[in-house]
């Protein structure tokens, strides 16, 4: 077995280099590749002719397991689509969150529940 690595030591630590290159290179690389790849995928969207889902009535349910401990949203993915499946939504998420995402004190009996304009007005009440 000594004999074994006494000759392949070279092949060895060739192979280690190698792999720590790339190891580097891949992860370098991460930072250009993903805005293209997020680029491609966009236009082949819309070249498909698909079209992203929109429900009809404002609302949306605000899943605890979305936010941290704290109320802070910890799903920045839910929240984006969120936003993206009805045009009010931005503004229901800008009125129960704070700048950093953090769920007001007031609107927390919200959590598990559905939110609308409606149940806003309802904790606002509460308050």
């Amino acid at each position: 077995m000594g004999n074994f690595i006494s000759k392949n030591v070279s092949l060895m630590l060739a192979v280690a280099a190698a792999y720590y290159v790339y190891k580097q290179i891949d992860e370098k690389s991460k930072v250009i590749t993903k805005p293209i790849g997020q680029a491609l995928a966009e236009i082949q969207f819309v070249l498909n002719g698909s079209n992203y889902i929109k429900v009809p009535n404002p609302g949306f349910f605000l899943n605890p397991d979305k936010l941290d401990t704290n109320f802070k949203v910890k799903d920045k993915t839910w929240l984006k689509a969120m936003t993206m499946t009805h045009d009010d939504h931005q503004d229901l998420i800008e009125q129960i969150f704070d700048g950093d995402f953090v769920l007001k004190p007031r609107y927390q009996v919200l959590m598990g529940q559905a939110v609308t304009a409606g149940s806003i007005a309802t904790a606002d009440k509460g308050q």
